[in-house]
């Protein structure tokens, strides 16, 4: 798999199986032509010893504004073998964007696809809400979808839906695995990691 994912297309190989969720997809890769300038109006927002990865803009609190997502990376990690952070940023009354959470562990290291390497494979922003889309495997290939939704009440994003999708390449067998907030409890984003809801379709 290459790891310079089509900008706006959801994966490779599990695309009509997906969880049915709302939005667009919108992510871009930062080392992408063109996208330099996009991703460094986010860079004043990460920590010194980290990078934009990739970038995603949409109107993540329901207000209608166009707000960001960034994923960020540490410099010093030459393994790809931890996770990665995930900074929400709003836009204020006078239009300029604000940290409003950063989730250090949302986002799978970069080999955690295993043999298909980079394993985040889209993020899809809708109206108040948001999905991260992973992918991986070998023989037997997985997906894995977590949306979450804005709280106005409380300020914060909740994990409301999680979807899996397994395809095992050598006897053709496909399943399907979907769970909602009363399966899992209460997951705020700030505290989300995927590891703790891998995909486990396949039995």
């Amino acid at each position: 798999m290459s790891a310079g994912l089509a900008a706006c297309a959801p994966g490779r190989y599990l695309q009509e199986t997906g969880g049915d969720f709302n939005g667009t997809w919108s992510m871009r890769w930062c080392d992408q032509t063109g996208l330099q300038a996009d991703c460094s109006e986010l860079a004043p927002f990460t920590p010194h010893d980290m990078t934009v990865r990739a970038t995603a803009r949409g109107d993540l609190d329901g207000d209608g504004d166009e707000d960001a997502l960034a994923v960020i990376e540490r410099d010093a990690d030459r393994t790809a073998s931890s996770p990665r952070g995930l900074l929400l940023l709003n836009r204020d009354p006078g239009g300029s964007l604000r940290e409003a959470m950063n989730s250090p562990n949302a986002i799978l290291c970069r080999k955690c696809g295993g043999m298909m390497g980079e394993p985040l494979q889209g993020i899809r922003i809708g109206h108040g809400d948001f999905t991260l889309r992973f992918e991986g495997g070998s023989r037997e290939l997985w997906s894995s979808e977590y949306r979450f939704e804005y709280s106005r009440d409380r300020d914060l994003w909740l994990l409301t839906q999680i979807a899996h999708d397994g395809f095992d390449r050598a006897d053709g067998k496909a399943a399907k695995r979907q769970l909602i907030a009363s399966d899992f409890g209460e997951v705020s984003l700030e505290h989300f990691d995927p590891e703790d809801y891998p995909a486990n379709a396949l039995p």
